[in-house]
């Protein structure tokens, strides 16, 4: 896992209150219990910490109607503006 990663990851784990050791990419982000307002607090931070912008709002999702979208699905949005 690169720099961005565990940045990406502990932001998720802190705004979601998940312990970050137990943060994979595999997880799903209805699993972690987030809901719309926590993926509006994950984007805001993670474009303040990465210095990006989402224009598309991809990340803004909503976790109990799309219970596929994952950590690593935010890694992979990321990675493409980093």
């Amino acid at each position: 896992m690169n720099k961005e990663e565990k940045i990406i990851m502990q932001i998720i784990a802190d705004i979601i209150e998940v312990d970050s050791e137990a943060m994979s990419h595999e997880l799903t982000f209805h699993e972690l219990g987030a809901d719309e307002l926590h993926m509006v607090e994950v984007t805001m931070a993670l474009e303040q910490a990465m210095d990006v912008s989402f224009p598309d709002n991809s990340l803004l999702i909503n976790p109990e109607k799309d219970q596929t979208f994952t950590v690593g699905d935010v890694l992979k949005i990321a990675a493409e503006y980093l």
